[in-house]
């Protein structure tokens, strides 16, 4: 058979032992996510920021769903149908391995346009390998509170050109789309920095911004501002601790679990997709929550067999883990629009896409 090559993980005839065909059975979140679903953590009133020495997101014992494969499944299990293959000719892993390969090409397609707008990189330089990360440490400058600036049209391009390729967003209506771009730009903001913090810089503390910009995080940058080297206005202060509370915050509650997991860009790329999905689901109509939840059961399905194809010893306990992280990212959420909110405070917003993006109730 053909040989597949999924993250640099070569299909060899000793796995095809392990295909599976649709006839059996299919490990499923659905039943996990569609019973008694959590209640919003937002309100009217934003809640005050504070960095809690710890954040327990979910207990082990609400992933059984996720760690238990069931060996009979009834129709009241799967409250979502798994999608068909889109050719029949095609067996289930063949459709997840094509799955595994669609999100990392758009994963991969945002780092190269992130590395063409903001690194100092030669258009020939772009297509020497494929983009896992779109900077080198060569390419970072320090973090810098005054030149700080909001996302251009381009950004919100980059974002918008990788979530109109995910499966069945056509299928969504235009307030659908809307609410799933807003996700999108909500999670990118969150999850993109700690994965590039944790490429660039396995073994050190530092913040990696996606416009490439770093903080070093030990020890972590002090809230307060030294003015005695410059002649700084109340507003710079009052500006600059917002923003670093905010990177302070992300550093903790982000980048450290998922830095911890040093996920490979498959894991990576399924990864956020999921985080993308699940958040939506509660926020979709009844058509809309239905492609959610058969994209995120596909998505769940494809992470236990890339980790069962990159070796880890437990692939349903990975999964886990990963799954645990998608709780991390979905808390965060709303304390970074809150935080951009304060910022804009001190700088008058004109661009009407980013005030929908403020005005959204994540």
């Amino acid at each position: 058979m053909k040989e597949e090559i999924v993250q640099g993980f070569k299909r060899s005839p000793e796995n095809q032992s392990h295909k599976r065909t649709m006839d059996e059975q299919q490990p499923t979140t659905s039943n996990y996510y569609d019973s008694n679903p959590p209640a919003p953590y937002w309100d009217d009133s934003p809640p005050t920021k504070i960095l809690r020495d710890d954040v327990e997101i979910m207990e082990m014992h609400e992933l059984q769903e996720y760690i238990q494969i069931p060996n009979h499944l009834d129709n009241t299990v799967l409250l979502v149908p798994i999608s068909p293959p889109l050719d029949p000719r095609i067996d289930e892993d063949e459709r997840l391995y094509s799955l595994a390969s669609l999100y990392m090409e758009k994963f991969v397609s945002l780092n190269m346009r992130r590395r063409l707008t903001y690194a100092n990189v030669s258009l020939a330089a772009m297509f020497d390998a494929p983009c896992v990360c779109p900077f080198e440490k060569s390419d970072l400058l320090p973090f810098d509170h005054r030149s700080y600036r909001f996302k251009n049209r381009n950004d919100y391009t980059m974002i918008l050109d990788y979530v109109n390729q995910f499966p069945d967003f056509h299928m969504l209506n235009k307030s659908e789309k809307t609410v799933l771009f807003q996700t999108a730009a909500a999670v990118d903001a969150l999850a993109d920095p700690a994965y590039y913090s944790q490429v660039i810089f396995p073994n050190e503390a530092f913040f990696v911004t996606r416009e490439a910009k770093f903080v070093r995080m030990d020890p972590l940058p002090s809230l307060e501002l030294d003015t005695s080297t410059e002649d700084y206005s109340k507003e710079d202060v009052t500006m600059y601790r917002s923003m670093i509370s905010m990177i302070r915050r992300q550093w903790k509650n982000v980048n450290v679990p998922l830095g911890q997991l040093k996920m490979s860009i498959s894991e990576f790329s399924l990864f956020k997709a999921l985080t993308i999905w699940h958040y939506n689901y509660y926020k979709l109509q009844d058509s809309g929550k239905a492609i959610s939840a058969r994209q995120r059961d596909d998505i769940f399905r494809t992470l236990l067999l890339i980790c069962t194809d990159e070796g880890h010893e437990d692939p349903m306990l990975r999964v886990s883990e990963i799954v645990l992280a998608v709780g991390n990212v979905m808390t965060e959420v709303h304390e970074l629009v809150t935080t951009l909110l304060e910022i804009t405070v001190f700088d008058e917003v004109q661009d009407p896409i980013l005030k929908d993006m403020l005005k959204f109730k994540y």
